[in-house]
């Protein structure tokens, strides 16, 4: 339980973030979701960072790996607002940028996955 209720809470900060990143980038660069990218390509490399920091360092706190990774990093990515973004492009028979989110999206947040797994590994498995 006890668990469950810090990730919850976990969930809160994230999804507090992510709304004042969405919205941040969103009013900034208007017409295309990048807030939405960004929130999700930054938690990506997070996610791969954090990682790798947490099984080299952190191993004893292992049962409290849900808090970070699925409460905070899963109320601060969406892939909720990517799926419909990209849906709702498509339905408008807006094919470019249907076809731009998904790519920069998939492709961005795998290798931000990636780079922060290789990041992670530079500094912590030596």
């Amino acid at each position: 339980m006890k668990i469950l209720l810090l990730a919850g809470a976990a969930g809160f900060f994230g999804t507090v973030l992510r709304f004042g990143v969405v919205r941040t980038v969103n009013h900034a660069l208007p017409g295309f979701p990048w807030g939405t990218l960004t929130v999700n390509v930054a938690g990506a490399f997070l996610a791969g960072f954090l990682f790798v920091l947490c099984r080299a360092k952190f191993q004893h706190y292992e049962a409290f790996f849900p808090v970070l990774f699925i409460g905070f990093l899963g109320g601060f990515t969406t892939f909720s607002a990517f799926a419909l973004e990209s849906v709702r492009y498509y339905f408008d028979a807006q094919y470019a940028k249907f076809f731009w989110n998904i790519v920069l999206q998939n492709g961005m947040g795998l290798l931000a996955a990636g780079g922060g797994l290789l990041l992670g590994r530079l500094f912590f498995c030596r």
